[in-house]
Formats: C-alpha cells, structure tokens, sequence
C-alpha cells in the first residue's frame, strides 16, 4: 500500500516549506548604495533608494506531471464482493506460477522476503506490519519526505544546511515514525480481521505481491518507473488489467489515502510556517483545514492516473489471476478493515511527523532565510 504513496510525494511536498515560507509576504528592495535587501517587513522610508517597492511575487508551487496513460472515462462498476468468512481464505498453498521474462529485463522484479516464522498463537500488530510490508516501506516514504524539505543545493548557506540535515534525521527516523504509526493503529484492531488478514499475508501470491510492493517504494525506483511510463505509451495495457487495477484501487482506497495524505502534509506545513510568523498573520484552525481541504481537491483527479501507472510498473510480473486474489482479498471484511485502519494510522502519524519536522526546521532556520532560498538570485544592481 505504502509503495502506491511514493511516486505521490514529490509532487506533493513541492506545496511544502519553500513554497509555503514565500507564500508570506516578503519584501525586496535597493537602499541608496545599491544594496538589494529581503525581508519579512516592509522598508523603512530611510532604507530605500527606489520611489516604489512592491513585494516579491509569490512563488507558485510547480504542477505535477503525470504520465500520459488514458484511462476509461468512467470508473468500473463497483463489484459485489462476496465477503468470506475468516476461515475461508485459508492458504492452501497454491501453485504460484512464475511469467517468462521477456528480452528487456522487468524493472520491478524483486527478491521474496524471507518466508514469514508460522504462526503460533495470536497474531501481534508487529507481526502484522510486518508481514504486510509497512515497516520496510515506511523507510523509502521517509526518505522521499526528508528529500523533498531538503532545500536545493547552494540556496542555503553550509551552516544552515548542516543544521536543516540534523534536523531531518532526527524528526524523520524511520523507527520512530513506525512507532508512532503502530500506536495509531493499535486501537483499531479488530482481532477476527486482523488475524484474517495475517492468514492472508502469509500465502505465497501475497508474498509476492509484498515483495514487489517493497521493491517499487525503494527511492531507487523512481527512474524505473519513469522509463517504464515512457514505454507504456507506446504499448498501452490490456483493458482487462486496467480494469482490475481500478477495483484494486477501489478496494484498497489507494487514491482517497494519497488525497488525505496530501491534504494532511499541505496542512502541516501551512501550520508549522504559519506558528514560526508574526501573530496577526497566523492562521487558525478553521483557515488550515480549508487550506488543506483545497489542495485535497486540486490534486484528487490528477492522483489517479499517477496510481495507475505505479499500479502498472509494481504489478507488472502478476498474472491477471494473482491480481484477481489481490482484490479479493481487499474487497473482503477483512481487506476493507486493514486498509482503512492503516489508511487513518499513516496520514495521521506522517502529518504529525512533518508538521513536528518542519516546525524544528523553521525554529532553526528562520523564515526570511528560507524565503530568500525561494527566490532566484537577485541580478546585480548597475
């Protein structure tokens, strides 16, 4: 699930702290000596040397580029699932059949992890996570966050950068996150689905679908997934694959929790930024979630096409049936409690880790340096 969420966030945080810090008004202007000047507060009479000063144009976050994938106008049918009871989704051991290769070798070909130590007792929430994936993939997603509030090179001055990378490593550690994330999850569980679900995660087509997952939420998988894009516009997928991986989307919730988890960063950012600035320009708590609730709505639709096309890339080596028991399972009582437990446990524990992250970042790292690192370099002054 978590590798469906990667390829969204370097959209997604491009909204964040450099756009969010020059959302602010910030000032430029040249005193008598030709000086240029930026601040957070407008001149002083005294200080300028040009009749009119006007502040600096707001930096406008870049839109995100998805890839070229038409996809049906209208969503599938939702399907009528017949939900199984716990016992009825006992492995019983399938034949899990490899597809050949072809001549280019598969981007997304991944190792199987380690077969899972057999259950004996009650399934514990650290098994579970672990089984399904999230702990691994928590790791790749953060590196992605802690990437993308990283200002660019040479915008910031070493002192500062030393400070911005300490920062990242200490608020983004993946262990504490994950801690985080279990204790959200916790009072969530509903032991028949949860044990259900373990039953689940341990047949040999969910392993290989959680190997692949992890493989493609790797950061390294980024350029894969580009190449792989590029070719598929040449050669579109079968319709029956589409097909299948929108019920999968709709199943798992895979879009509607890469639109809370974007909506849940924007209003993070817009509030530690916001706390960092003077009182009266500070935003309360109605005017964050109207600001996040319109970068929900901005970005929704163009979601879905990206998670599509990472649906495509991570799923590729699955033969239709494989997938077929991937939705299944995510339509069943069972997927649908998993899924939208953890749904709630990541956007909650990954808006409270960036929010808490990027008011350490702006305690240390005043604004108006930040601002001023959003900004192209002022043209010398004749």
């Amino acid at each position: 699930m978590i590798d469906r969420l990667a390829p969204v966030l370097t959209a997604i945080v491009a909204l964040g702290l450099l756009a969010t810090a020059s959302s602010a008004e910030t000032y430029r202007w040249v005193d008598d000596q030709g000086n240029v000047t930026y601040s957070d507060r407008p001149p002083q009479s005294r200080e300028i040397g040009a009749p009119e000063t006007k502040p600096a144009p707001e930096r406008q976050a870049p839109e995100a580029k998805t890839p070229g994938l038409q996809t049906p106008a209208s969503q599938p049918k939702t399907p009528e699932a017949k939900t199984p009871e716990p016992r009825a989704i006992e492995p019983k051991g399938p034949e899990v059949k490899t597809p050949e290769q072809p001549p280019k070798a598969r981007d997304a070909k991944a190792t199987v992890p380690p077969t899972p130590i057999p259950r004996s007792g009650p399934t514990k929430i650290d098994e579970l996570l672990e089984l399904s994936g999230t702990r691994i993939q928590l790791t790749g997603l953060l590196s992605r966050v802690a990437g993308d509030l990283r200002p660019p090179p040479g915008q910031m001055s070493a002192a500062d950068m030393a400070t911005i990378e300490r920062i990242l490593a200490q608020s983004l550690r993946p262990e504490a996150v994950y801690g985080v994330v279990r204790d959200a999850f916790r009072p969530q569980v509903d032991r028949p689905n949860l044990e259900a679900t373990a039953v689940w995660l341990r047949t040999p087509v969910a392993r290989k679908i959680i190997a692949l997952e992890i493989a493609s939420s790797e950061p390294s998988a980024d350029k894969k997934l580009a190449d792989y894009a590029a070719s598929v516009k040449a050669t579109p997928p079968p319709a029956r694959r589409l097909e299948l991986l929108q019920r999968l989307d709709w199943a798992t919730g895979a879009n509607e929790t890469s639109a809370d988890l974007v909506a849940a960063i924007a209003r993070a950012l817009a509030s530690a930024v916001s706390a960092a600035g003077p009182p009266e320009t500070r935003l309360r708590p109605g005017q964050l979630d109207e600001r996040a609730a319109q970068v929900r709505a901005r970005v929704y639709e163009s979601l879905r096409e990206v998670h599509t096309m990472s649906m495509l890339y991570t799923y590729q080596t699955l033969e239709d049936d494989e997938l077929s028991e991937y939705v299944r399972f995510s339509s069943s009582d069972a997927g649908r409690w998993y899924y939208t437990a953890m749904r709630k446990a990541l956007v909650g524990s990954i808006g409270k880790a960036v929010e808490q992250t990027v008011a350490e970042l702006v305690r240390a790292v005043p604004l108006e340096r930040w601002a001023r690192a959003a900004m192209p370099a002022p043209q010398p002054v004749k």
